[in-house]
């Protein structure tokens, strides 16, 4: 066995393109596109301090995507005849109404030859300004 000694250059650019060939695949192997749409985010997630609205901004991280919601509790779902209400794009902006009960958004992404992305949830109730 012999004995090799690296310099902390080498050292470096060693560990550097370990580093690069796990965040791109071994040399020589194609990395594996996703298989399933981002789930969306909800801006704010919660209503704080709103009395009876609050406008929610819906996004997805997956480029191409569009997403559907709904606010009466159902399951969004993708698809020419999905349910919910659809936003063309990977970003929208939607205006929740609620009262005492409160109103829970939920929110998915689609996108063709993409699995559809776990449900994103946000629940939005009237908080009193006096308190209670």
């Amino acid at each position: 066995m012999e004995k090799v000694t690296l310099s902390s250059t080498t050292l470096a650019a060693v560990i550097a393109m370990m580093v690069l060939q796990g965040c791109a695949g071994v040399a020589g192997t194609p990395v594996t596109p996703a298989t399933q749409c981002a789930r969306p985010t909800l801006t704010p997630s919660e209503a704080g301090h709103a009395i009876t609205e609050v406008r929610v901004t819906i996004a997805t991280a997956t480029p191409g995507a569009y997403l559907r919601y709904t606010l009466d509790g159902s399951t969004p779902t993708g698809g020419p005849s999905g349910n919910g209400t659809q936003i063309p794009e990977a970003k929208g902006k939607v205006m929740v109404n609620f009262g005492p009960r409160g109103t829970t958004l939920k929110a998915i992404a689609c996108k063709e030859g993409l699995a559809d992305s776990p449900i994103a949830e946000g629940n939005y109730v009237y908080q009193s300004p006096y308190g209670n």
